[in-house]
């Protein structure tokens, strides 16, 4: 029908689990409250005379919550886009969406996009949200012209509800000037010039003077040069890196950081970027009191804030297995956690392992299972999957879940890990087994975790678990040979 606009939704969403599905629910739902949205599809938990809510959420479901979110978002918010109006075409979009391979729900991903477009020669906009932990905040507004092609993509790259970059493009699809807010000021102070799709160029102006320090150049989007304050003195770390001299390069980071602040006194991506390589020097030459120094430096900024999460892992890890200060593991770790989902839209196994390992060595079991219940083994590999499972067992062990700490020892145990973790494995796998019943097994996995490491026999000499099988014959000899081991050490 001549005229007419269409309202296409492709959702991506990376898992079909009722668990996902009904999370993916509950954030339109809290959506719709946000932006103030209403609608009349069915609201979960309200009992309505023919309009019931599913008792189980299906994909459909989903596409049909999303497909009315998007109706009333952008007749809302951009309204010079038209919306379908006639129930034959909202109809027909609703089939072409749920009909779409690309709605699959088959991850962990949560986000989607609104289009807008008309059926004959008119402009669209494309709208992408992103999940936040709460609600679908748009990140991405990309605008095509009435031949169909992007000439416009505007961004909101921090997603903290500004948009700080606008991407032009040309008539064959390829950018042709990308402008950035990255000081946050509200002016530009980045330019990125392309040619033939390719970068060439970035300017930096970033106390906004009207001064550009840095000029950086570009070949096959690969940088070959930058010209500016403080240049030199990078160019020359970076040669001494590559020359195996950390203390030559330590020295010329912090001296392009100092000539750079000369001329740029506030903090910068730059700034950040070089207390990034300072740090990482510093720890690795085991300079911790000057590490530690640059890491207040750095996240005493805003700016180096929005961009941290490797630093706030390299922080976090800092934390948990050199200084063993597990309360500040946790909070960075937590940190790091929150500002990946809000960067990602996603979770990351390393950090929720991390954190997990953090709050059980600071004897919070029960928070770290309720991390754990983040991550879906299915979908780690063999080597992540086995801390998850010897995660979770510990902090189940700690609280005194004993059948469910000895299911998740079986799983670590048959994944098999590292071999120093297989005495700790079966020494736990036998408490948990003689806990919960399963006493020949336990003292067989006693014995096998003794003859890896007899100085495990301290471990179950107070502890009431084992008084039964201290009393069997080949305990007394594991007991015999600990206490000589102990006398030949002194």
């Amino acid at each position: 029908m001549k005229g007419l606009i269409y309202l296409f939704i492709f959702i991506s969403i990376r898992s079909a689990s009722a668990e996902n599905l009904d999370q993916f629910w509950k954030a339109v739902e809290k959506s719709k409250e946000v932006y103030e949205v209403s609608d009349l599809s069915p609201k979960r938990f309200q009992f309505r005379i023919g309009a019931e809510a599913p008792s189980v959420i299906l994909k459909e479901n989903i596409n049909n919550q999303i497909f009315w979110f998007c109706l009333r978002y952008l007749d809302k918010y951009h309204s010079n886009f038209p919306i379908p109006k006639l129930k034959s075409d909202i109809r027909n979009t609703m089939n072409l969406s749920f009909g779409d391979p690309g709605t699959n729900l088959n991850g962990g991903k949560l986000n989607f996009f609104c289009s807008s477009r008309k059926s004959i020669s008119e402009s669209q906009i494309q709208i992408h949200f992103l999940y936040n932990s709460e609600y679908f905040q748009p990140y991405k507004w990309d605008y095509f012209d009435r031949s169909g092609d992007l000439f416009l993509t505007e961004e909101d790259e921090t997603k903290n509800g500004k948009k700080d970059s606008y991407t032009y493009f040309a008539f064959n699809g390829c950018p042709k000037e990308i402008t950035k807010d990255r000081n946050e000021i509200g002016g530009m102070d980045e330019w990125w010039y392309f040619q033939n799709c390719a970068l060439t160029k970035i300017e930096y102006d970033v106390n906004e003077n009207g001064f550009r320090e840095r000029i950086c150049f570009y070949e096959n989007n690969k940088i070959t040069y930058c010209d500016g304050v403080g240049e030199r003195e990078e160019r020359e770390a970076v040669i001494a890196e590559a020359n195996n001299n950390p203390n030559l390069a330590l020295s010329m980071y912090r001296k392009s950081l100092f000539e750079y602040k000369k001329e740029v006194k506030e903090t910068s991506p730059r700034t950040c970027y070089l207390l990034k390589k300072i740090a990482s020097i510093e720890y690795d030459t085991k300079e911790f009191t000057s590490f530690n120094k640059t890491l207040d430096d750095f996240f005493s900024s805003p700016i180096c804030n929005s961009d941290s999460i490797d630093v706030l892992i390299f922080k976090a890890y800092y934390q948990l297995y050199i200084l063993q200060n597990y309360k500040a593991a946790k909070h960075s770790y937590s940190l790091a956690e929150s500002q990946y989902n809000k960067t990602n839209g996603e979770i990351s196994p390393e950090i929720i392992l991390n954190l997990a390992y953090a709050q059980f060595m600071d004897n919070d079991p029960l928070s770290c299972l309720a991390n754990l219940e983040k991550l879906n083994s299915r979908r780690l590999t063999a080597y992540p999957r086995f801390f998850l499972f010897y995660y979770r067992a510990s902090c189940s062990l700690d609280l005194q879940y004993y059948e469910d700490a000895y299911l998740n020892f079986k799983k670590a145990q048959i994944i098999g890990g590292e071999k120093e973790y297989t005495p700790v494995i079966l020494y736990k796998l036998a408490k948990s087994s003689i806990a919960s019943g399963r006493e020949t097994e336990g003292f067989l996995s006693m014995n096998q975790a003794l003859l890896y490491n007899i100085e495990l026999y301290k471990n179950i000499e107070n502890d009431p678990i084992f008084n039964k099988y201290k009393e069997s014959n080949i305990a007394s000899n594991f007991r015999r040979k600990y206490y000589l081991n102990k006398e030949k050490n002194r």
